[in-house]
């Protein structure tokens, strides 16, 4: 088992990434804003959460702005990566364990969230659900909405990717999170 974990490190060390992604869940911390910036130009995939998802980012980043602040602030932001020449995608947090996936709650969070997106303008094609959880309902409705690509991490830099159902789920093993530059 060593020997295995050895050999990943190494391979990890001297593959080039695929694709160098961001998970932008606290994008509207003004604190965390300001370091982003930082990162235009720099080739990044941004994988950006939506208002469907204003009471994981209240609590778990101590958002003080009520929903529609919030949803102004996001909006603000992703014009403004957007008029950067920025490639923004799909990130939502659908559940954390696996087992408890609800196909209602998958789908009022995927409609919110595309309705946010649409009216963002941006047509996502890819899509990182939080916490790599997903299931093969998740693959049905990301489909119905266009997303080809669904992106998950893996700790093997050997996985490749496969085909579910028409959509591309594509593994990468190195990804940022949006307050890990904090």
């Amino acid at each position: 088992m060593k020997l295995n974990n050895f050999r990943e490190k190494i391979l990890r060390k001297f593959m080039k990434e695929r694709e160098k992604t961001i998970h932008a869940e606290a994008l509207v911390r003004e604190d965390l804003w300001q370091k982003l910036k930082k990162l235009i130009g720099k080739g990044y995939v941004w994988f950006i959460i939506s208002p469907a998802n204003y009471s994981y980012c209240k609590s778990y980043f101590n958002i003080r702005q009520d929903k529609d602040q919030f949803t102004k602030i996001l909006t603000e932001r992703i014009m403004f990566l957007k008029e950067n020449g920025e490639e923004i995608q799909l990130h939502i947090h659908l559940c954390n364990v696996k087992g408890f996936l609800d196909k209602q709650l998958q789908d009022e969070k995927f409609e919110q969230a595309m309705n946010f997106m649409n009216a963002v303008s941006v047509k996502p094609t890819k899509f990182a659900p939080g916490w790599n959880t997903y299931d093969n309902y998740t693959i049905k409705i990301a489909k119905k909405y266009g997303i080809k690509y669904i992106y998950i991490y893996s700790k093997n830099p050997l996985d490749r990717p496969k085909i579910q159902n028409g959509i591309i789920v594509n593994f990468y093993y190195n990804f940022w999170h949006d307050y890990e530059f904090i």
